[in-house]
């Protein structure tokens, strides 16, 4: 006679013991107040649990509903400079659109020069005070970046 293979036996416990994994879950309050979670009603008064599914959002899903929020909350700049030059602001619209260029220069400055630097750092050929004076200019220079041109 052939003995059986371990597979086999493993899948047939597994199968036997699927039965024992699908238990009622009850709920029960003694005479102190404690409340105790059981898989057998102890007391007439245990009342069973019944467990919801989690909810599962796809990560894209969710990242859309995030841009839906987030996008009530950043005003939107045409409309602000439309709304602004209907108002009959036109000077004011004129000067926040400057400032908003001189920003997005200032952003650009920033990342030219935080380029520079990283080449810099690629190319090598430095002592250990030049690199560590290099890698602090750039963290401070990432800093204020990300101050001043990403959180707007």
């Amino acid at each position: 006679m052939r003995p059986v293979p371990i597979s086999i036996t493993a899948i047939m416990v597994l199968v036997s013991l699927s039965g024992a994994a699908k238990a009622d879950y009850y709920r029960w309050t003694d005479a102190n107040g404690v409340t105790h979670f059981t898989d057998k009603p102890k007391t007439p008064g245990s009342q069973a649990i019944d467990f919801r599914r989690p909810t599962v959002i796809p990560i894209a899903e969710n990242n859309r509903r995030r841009g839906d929020r987030l996008q009530g909350l950043q005003p939107d700049t045409q409309e602000n400079s439309a709304s602004a030059m209907s108002e009959g602001n036109a000077q004011k619209g004129a000067q926040s659109n400057a400032a908003q260029i001189a920003q997005q220069k200032t952003c650009e400055n920033y990342a030219d020069r935080i380029g520079n630097i990283e080449s810099r750092l690629r190319a090598g050929g430095y002592s250990a005070s030049s690199g560590n004076r290099l890698r602090r200019d750039r963290r401070e220079l990432t800093s204020k970046r990300t101050w001043e041109c990403l959180r707007r």
